[in-house]
C-alpha cells in the first residue's frame, strides 16, 4: 500500500451549492486533500485549537470520482473558476466548488484527479461526495460488475456476460501497475509532425509580425481585390504570470481603457457555457482613418487552459439577435482571431513572464478597402500593436490589473499545494525513473519556439551534417525496435570542426523531409501481417459505406508522434509505424437522438459483412473495432469508423488487454491524437495537435462482442468539446482532419506505442448525412 501523505493540497475554496430557489449560494469553506482524503472547514483548521479536528465533511476520493470543468461563471457579481466532482455512477448528486483564479481550478483538479487514481486505503467506505438520492453505492465492488449501468461511459457487455470475460477483465485489473500514464510528466508539446504557416514580415515596437501563409482557394471577391487579407500576428513578451494577462484581457470593464486604444465598450450578450459566451465589442474612430464611422464586432469567445499552463482565447463573428446592427456603427466581421499567451519559465523554473501572440483575421467592411487591400491590413496591425500597451502597463504594476476583493485575495494568498510524486511499485522501473534525466525546462535564453512544430517560426542555419537513420526521434516505431539506441552516433565525414546542430535546426530538416515524403497512401493488406480478411470483402465494406470514399481515407501514420521504446526513461516519442488496424469502412449519419451500439444493428456494414460470409459458408475471422464520435446538436451527428485487425487479437497483447480489460483500464488507456492538416487558424487551435486521454475528458460508452468493439464517444458530455464543435462546425466542409487512435503504453514491455488505426476526413458535407438504420 503506498504512502497516502505525498499529495496534499490546501486552500480557501467557496462551495456553489442550489437552494430550492435555483440560486447559488457560495460557502466559504477550508479544503484540505491529503493523500486521497479531503476535509473541510468554516475556518482554516490550526493543531492544538478546539474544533479542529471536526470537519464540516470528510471522505475520501476514491477511484469512481470524476472532476469535470466548468470554466468561468458569474455568481452574484463574482467571477468565479468553477468545476465539480461526482460519482461516476451518480452524476446528479455532485460537489461544485469554485475559486478566483483558473492556475488554482487547475491545480485543484489535478489533485483530484490524481487523489482519484489512487488505491483507497482499507477500512475506508466513506466517501466524500454526497451520497445519491434513491440510489445505493456498492463500495466494495470491482467496476466490471457494475457495468450494467449507464450514462458514465462504462463497459456494457451484450455478449452474455461469460464468465472467461469476467475472469480476464478481474486479472488484468489485478495485475495492474498503480501507477499509470498520469503520473508521468506532462508534456504540452503537440505529437504532430507539421510545417509551419507563419513566415515574418515585420518589426515594430518591440514586436514581431507575422503572416500565415496562404492555401491559394480563395473567392471571387478574393480575385476581383487581388486576393484576400491574410491572418496577421503579432508576437510579444510581457512580464507577468500568464494567468495575470489572461484576466487582462478578457476584462471588458473600464479597466480595459488602461491598455486597448481601440476599445470604446463592452458586454457579454450570452453565457453559453463556462467556456465560451457571446461578446458585443463597440470601438472608437480616434484609430481610425480620417472620417471613417466607428466599428463594432459581435463574436463568440471561447477559451481553455492548456496543461502547460498556456491561455488559449478564439475569436470567431457571429449574429445575435439581441444586438442588431446599430446605425451609429459599421458591423465588422471577425473571420478568425484571438490570443495564445505562453509561460515562458526561468532558470530556476518559475514564470515571471509570457509570450503572447494575437492572431486576426478581419473584415472592417471599409469600401474603400475595397479596391485598396492595404488599408484593411493597415488596420489589423494597428489593432495588433495592443500587445505593446499590455508590456507597458505590466511595467508600471507590480499586481494584477484587476484588484481582487479582500476574502478573494485572501485566499490567493493562503493556498498551499504540493505537486503529487508518482507510485511505482516495481522497484526496478522506479529506479530507471529515478535515474532518467528530468525534462530541461526552458531557459531565459532558449526560444519558445522549439516547443511546438507547427504555429511555430523560427530562423536556424542549415545543418552541416544530418542523416535521417542518425536521429531516433525522426525514425518510425518500426525502426526503433530493430535498432539499438545505446549505439554511439557516427561522427561526421567531414574532419573540420563543426557546432553542434541546433533543435531548431533539426525541425526544420524534419519538416523539409516530411515534405518531401509521399503524401497519405491507402494501406492495405501488405502493409500488416497475414490478413483475415480478403480484399473482396474490404471492397464491398467499402461499398456499403455512407460516408463517399473521396471524403475518408486512411492518413499517413508518420504524421503522429508516439511513445518510442525507451520513452520511460528519455521522454522521447517517435514516428509512428504501421497501424495494427486497417480503415475499412465509414458512416456519417443524422438523427434526432444520440444514436448508441450502431455495430448491433442489421443494416450495420459489419453485420452486412457477417450476412454475406455466413451465406457463403465462410468462418468470420475477423476482429473490428468500430469508434463512433457522437456530435452534439439539432440534429445531432455520428461518425463511425470501422478498423479491422490485421492479425489475431492473441498476438497484439495491447489490443487484446483492451478488449478484455474493464471500463477503468479502457479509459486510462484509449488515447486520440487529432491533426487539422488543412483549415483556418482558429479550427488548428481549437482542435489542438496533442493527444489526449478520451475517457478522461469525456463519456465513453462500450459495446462488446465476440466479433467487435464499440466505443460510442459522447462529445456533448464536455462543455470544452461542445465549444470547440461550435467553432469547427461552420468550417467543416473546407476542412481536412486527421486523427490517429491508439492504445497508451505504460510500461517497458508494452513500449513502443503501435497506433490502432488513423483516418483522413476531407471537406465533410453535413447535408450529405443520413439517417442510420433502425435498431434491431
Amino acid at each position: 500500500m503506498g504512502d497516502f501523505s505525498l499529495v496534499r493540497m490546501e486552500g480557501w475554496v467557496y462551495i456553489l451549492s442550489s437552494s430550492k430557489l435555483r440560486l447559488n449560494h457560495p460557502r466559504k469553506r477550508y479544503l484540505v486533500l491529503e493523500g486521497n482524503r479531503a476535509s473541510s472547514y468554516k475556518d482554516k483548521p490550526t493543531p492544538g485549537t478546539p474544533g479542529a479536528e471536526n470537519p464540516v465533511r470528510s471522505g475520501i476520493i476514491d477511484p469512481d470520482t470524476r472532476v469535470v470543468d466548468h470554466g468561468r461563471e458569474t455568481v452574484h457579481g463574482r467571477v468565479f473558476f468553477t468545476f465539480s466532482m461526482h460519482d461516476s455512477y451518480a452524476p446528479e448528486a455532485k460537489i461544485r466548488f469554485g475559486v478566483p483564479n483558473a492556475e488554482h481550478a487547475a491545480k485543484w483538479m489535478e489533485s483530484f484527479r490524481t487523489a482519484a487514481e489512487r488505491a483507497q486505503p482499507p477500512g475506508t467506505n466513506k466517501t466524500f461526495l454526497p451520497p445519491a438520492q434513491g440510489r445505493r453505492r456498492l463500495p466494495n465492488l470491482p467496476n466490471l460488475r457494475r457495468s450494467g449501468r449507464r450514462g458514465s461511459g462504462l463497459i456494457r457487455d451484450v455478449s452474455g456476460g461469460s464468465g472467461d470475460l469476467l475472469s480476464r477483465g478481474e486479472s488484468l485489473q489485478a495485475d495492474m501497475p498503480t501507477w499509470t500514464g498520469a503520473f508521468l510528466a506532462k508534456d504540452a508539446s503537440p505529437d504532430v509532425v507539421a510545417s509551419s504557416p507563419w513566415h515574418i514580415f515585420g518589426c515594430k515596437n518591440g514586436l514581431r509580425f507575422f503572416q500565415e501563409t496562404s492555401d491559394g482557394e480563395e473567392g471571387l471577391l478574393g480575385k476581383i481585390r487581388g486576393g484576400e487579407s491574410p491572418t496577421l500576428m503579432a508576437v510579444g513578451v510581457v512580464n507577468a504570470s500568464p494567468a495575470s494577462v489572461f484576466d487582462t484581457v478578457m476584462a471588458l470593464g473600464p479597466s480595459r481603457a488602461e491598455w486597448d486604444f481601440c476599445f470604446h465598450q463592452g458586454r457579454v450578450i450570452e453565457n453559453v457555457n463556462g467556456h465560451m459566451d457571446i461578446v458585443h465589442k463597440q470601438f472608437h474612430s480616434k484609430w481610425l482613418p480620417w472620417r471613417m464611422k466607428p466599428r463594432d464586432l459581435v463574436f463568440q469567445r471561447y477559451w481553455r487552459r492548456d496543461d502547460d499552463g498556456s491561455y488559449v482565447i478564439l475569436y470567431s463573428s457571429t449574429k445575435h439577435e439581441k444586438c442588431p446592427p446599430s446605425k451609429r456603427f459599421v458591423r465588422a466581421w471577425l473571420q478568425s482571431g484571438g490570443y495564445i499567451i505562453s509561460p515562458l519559465k526561468g532558470r530556476n523554473g518559475d514564470v515571471k513572464r509570457c509570450m503572447v501572440k494575437h492572431i486576426m483575421k478581419v473584415d472592417w467592411r471599409d469600401w474603400k478597402g475595397f479596391w485598396r487591400k492595404s488599408r484593411n491590413r493597415e488596420m489589423s496591425l494597428i489593432m495588433l500593436e495592443r500587445i505593446a500597451a499590455i508590456r507597458e502597463l505590466y511595467k508600471v504594476k507590480d499586481k494584477p490589473l484587476i484588484p481582487a476583493k479582500p476574502e478573494l485575495r485572501k485566499m490567493n494568498e493562503d493556498i498551499y499545494y504540493d505537486k503529487p510524486e508518482p507510485q511505482v511499485e516495481n522497484a526496478n522501473i522506479a529506479s530507471i525513473r529515478d535515474r532518467a534525466p528530468k525534462q530541461p525546462t526552458l531557459q531565459e535564453s532558449e526560444s519558445k519556439f522549439l516547443m511546438v512544430a507547427d504555429d511555430e517560426f523560427f530562423d536556424a542555419e542549415e545543418p552541416t551534417f544530418w542523416k535521417r537513420g542518425e536521429d531516433p526521434e525522426l525514425m518510425s516505431s518500426d525502426e526503433v525496435e530493430g535498432s539499438s539506441m545505446d549505439e554511439e552516433e557516427p561522427e561526421p565525414r567531414n574532419h573540420a570542426p563543426q557546432q553542434a546542430v541546433s533543435k531548431a535546426a533539426t525541425i526544420v530538416k524534419r519538416l523539409q523531409d516530411l515534405a518531401s515524403a509521399p503524401k497519405h497512401p491507402s494501406f492495405s493488406r501488405s502493409h500488416g501481417s497475414k490478413g483475415l480478411t480478403d480484399e473482396a470483402d474490404v471492397e464491398f465494406m467499402k461499398r456499403e459505406s455512407s460516408l463517399g470514399t473521396m471524403t475518408w481515407e486512411a492518413a499517413e501514420p508518420g504524421t503522429f508522434l508516439i511513445r518510442g521504446k525507451h520513452y520511460l526513461r528519455d521522454n522521447k516519442k517517435v514516428k509512428a509505424g504501421t497501424p495494427l488496424m486497417q480503415l475499412v469502412a465509414a458512416d456519417w449519419f443524422k438523427s434526432n437522438k444520440r444514436e448508441d451500439h450502431i455495430a448491433a444493428r442489421d443494416g450495420c456494414v459489419i453485420q452486412k459483412l457477417f450476412a454475406k460470409q455466413k451465406s457463403a459458408q465462410k468462418v468470420a475471422e475477423s476482429y473490428f473495432v468500430v469508434i463512433n464520435l457522437q456530435v452534439p446538436g439539432t440534429p445531432s451527428y455520428s461518425l463511425v469508423l470501422y478498423y479491422m485487425a490485421n492479425k489475431q487479437l492473441k498476438d497484439m497483447p495491447l489490443l487484446e488487454s483492451f478488449v478484455r480489460g474493464d471500463n477503468h483500464y479502457r479509459n486510462s488507456r484509449f488515447k486520440l491524437c487529432p491533426h487539422v492538416a488543412k483549415g483556418s487558424w482558429i479550427v488548428k487551435q481549437s482542435v489542438g495537435k496533442s493527444a489526449c486521454l478520451v475517457g478522461e475528458a469525456l463519456d465513453i460508452t462500450y459495446y462488446s462482442s465476440d466479433n467487435y468493439l464499440e466505443l460510442d464517444v459522447d462529445i456533448g458530455s464536455s462543455s470544452v468539446a461542445k465549444g470547440v464543435v461550435n467553432l469547427v462546425i461552420g468550417y467543416v466542409t473546407k476542412l481536412v482532419l486527421e486523427m490517429a487512435f491508439l492504445v497508451q503504453a505504460n510500461t517497458e514491455e508494452e513500449l513502443p506505442e503501435k497506433l490502432l488505426g488513423t483516418v483522413r476526413i476531407s471537406n465533410l458535407d453535413m447535408q450529405k448525412a443520413v439517417f442510420p438504420p433502425p435498431e434491431s
